[in-house]
């Protein structure tokens, strides 16, 4: 009985073991192995440099019409994603006497297939917003803010550098072989949907001479003209003054030098009826511009019968210069070897052959 007993608990034992034998093998039958295979590839790339082949190599102006042309290069170095496309120019100058100058253009190019923003702009370490310019000795850099700050794929935007040798009466400091070095940095990073910086665009005052007419708002700062050195506070002469905001002239005044104070005169008469069909102005009273343009001249020429009226028109002169207003608008100044003019529709010129006899 015992014995009969023993053998039937071993078969259920034996049982058991079979049937959890069977079960493992069920679930291992069953059983899926997952696996993951992960590849990942960037397809954009990263391209920003000095664009070699679209750069102009300079423009020159010659201080003195007799002389020398000034020279120039720019040369390129590194690479920043092929020999087309470079992070490093160099820019060189030779002068040969003061007035010479040199403007350099530069093209940055994105050839990336991202957007790129300007970030920054160093000039010899530290960082500006707005056009810069910096004395050295005798030269004169100015570096000028980016067209544009953000680029997109494929998309170019320019900008300029100038050098310049001084035009002083002294330059008795003067040795050959003076030089000037200016380091120039642009940081560019792909935009983050900012876009680059803004930069800031000064109010400038540029006194110069152009015997082409210039009108309000459409000609940038390096297309006014060279600076006329008797238009000064020490000297006696006549000139244009403007105004540049956003590289473009946005104000114009004729300016004439009496006992070594300057006066200026403003043109731009707004107070008027425009008939289209004639393209003329029918004044509806005395311009305010003709007031005020009275009141200048009149505080300037102190002598006894140096000022007259004669009809819509005021002027004054003496003591080598001359100006007159007149209610259309219209201003001019005459002394030295210039006579400068704004004219009522905002254009303003000078001209050669002064008046020295008033």
């Amino acid at each position: 009985m015992k014995q009969g007993v023993r053998d039937k608990r071993n078969y259920v034992i034996g049982a058991l073991l079979l049937l959890v034998m069977l079960m493992a093998v069920g679930f291992a039958a069953f059983r899926t192995v997952l696996t993951v295979n992960g590849t990942a590839r960037i397809t954009s790339n990263w391209c920003v440099g000095f664009d070699n082949r679209n750069t102009s190599a300079y423009e020159i102006t010659k201080g003195l019409s007799t002389g020398t042309n000034p020279t120039g290069a720019i040369t390129f170095s590194g690479t920043a994603c092929s020999t087309n496309y470079v992070p490093n120019s160099t820019l060189t100058a030779d002068f040969y006497q003061p007035g010479d100058k040199i403007e350099y253009t530069l093209t940055i190019a994105n050839k990336s297939s991202m957007t790129a923003a300007i970030e920054s702009i160093e000039v010899n370490g530290s960082s500006v917003t707005s056009n810069k310019t910096i004395t050295d000795g005798n030269i004169i850099w100015k570096v000028y803010m980016p067209e544009n700050t953000t680029l997109a794929s494929n998309a170019t935007t320019t900008m300029i550098v100038s050098a310049e040798f001084q035009n002083k009466t002294n330059i008795s400091s003067l040795e050959s072989g003076d030089s000037s070095s200016l380091t120039v940095g642009i940081n560019v990073v792909q935009d983050d949907g900012n876009g680059g910086f803004t930069p800031t665009a000064p109010v400038q005052t540029v006194y110069a001479i152009n015997t082409n007419s210039i009108y309000k708002n459409t000609s940038t700062l390096q297309n006014i003209g060279t600076t006329y050195s008797s238009c000064s506070a020490t000297g006696k002469g006549s000139c244009l003054k403007y105004t540049i905001e956003n590289n473009a002239v946005t104000g114009a005044e004729v300016c004439f030098i009496k006992g070594g104070t300057e006066y200026c005169l403003t043109g731009w008469v707004d107070e008027c009826l425009y008939d289209e069909n004639t393209d003329d102005c029918t004044f509806t009273g005395t311009p305010t511009v003709f007031n005020s343009n009275k009141s200048v001249l009149q505080s300037a020429f102190t002598e006894s019968n140096a000022c007259y009226v004669h009809g819509s028109s005021f002027g004054c002169g003496a003591s080598g210069v001359d100006a007159n207003a007149h209610a259309e608008g219209d201003v001019a100044a005459y002394g030295g070897s210039w006579s400068c003019y704004v004219d009522s529709d905002g254009s303003a010129r000078c001209d050669t052959g002064g008046d020295d006899s008033a």
